[in-house]
């Protein structure tokens, strides 16, 4: 009697544990099953079929996301153009994270820091006495040309002009007008001969 009862509760442990392994199959199933057609709401289905068609979204990594430092390639950084050589209006001077330099005369700072040329002329790097604290770059537009410029002092500036060396060409500039002064000129012209006309009709 007591090997049948033996029997019986070792059949009945063994059915217990069978059930408990079926419903912790179940649980993990419905975990790993369930929220992953639960989480796409935007997968559809087709007409006339049983599968779920899923819609690949966006997997670029934002926010704060990093790679390691030890596996990613160098950002460039530093000098681009060193003291008294020649740039273009656009060409990057210095690439920077932060603003260690800063942006002096004929030269600007982009989002990313970087400062670039705005003036074609020579690099510059200096400081100024009303900002002690701070290295800046600049751009000269003359290869004599010293920065800073006093605070005091105008201000040299480009207007994309050059000096006319022929006589004739440079008295045809002096009394060239624009066409809307043209215009102009002719409209206070019928004004003046107009009211000269009605004078003489008093």
């Amino acid at each position: 009697m007591s090997f049948v009862r033996g029997t019986v509760v070792h059949i009945a442990s063994t059915a217990s544990a069978v059930s408990r392994s079926v419903s912790i199959t179940c649980g993990l199933l419905r975990r790993s099953v369930v929220p992953s057609v639960v989480s796409h709401p935007s997968s559809k289905l087709q007409p006339g079929s049983n599968q779920l068609q899923f819609v690949r979204h966006a997997t670029k990594k934002a926010a704060s996301s990093r790679t390691n430092d030890y596996n990613s390639k160098g950002k460039r950084l530093g000098l681009k153009k060193a003291e008294g050589s020649e740039v273009k209006t656009g060409q990057i001077i210095f690439r920077q994270r932060g603003t260690k330099w800063f942006p002096g005369e004929n030269a600007n700072i982009g989002r990313d820091h970087t400062i670039f040329a705005v003036e074609p002329g020579f690099v510059r790097y200096y400081r100024d006495p009303f900002h002690p604290e701070r290295s800046l770059i600049g751009v000269a537009l003359y290869p004599d040309m010293r920065l800073p410029t006093s605070h005091w002092q105008p201000r040299l500036r480009r207007f994309g002009r050059l000096p006319i060396s022929d006589t004739v060409e440079a008295d045809k500039q002096r009394t060239r007008i624009s066409r809307k002064e043209y215009y102009g000129w002719l409209k206070k012209e019928e004004h003046m001969a107009e009211r000269m006309a009605g004078k003489r009709k008093e």
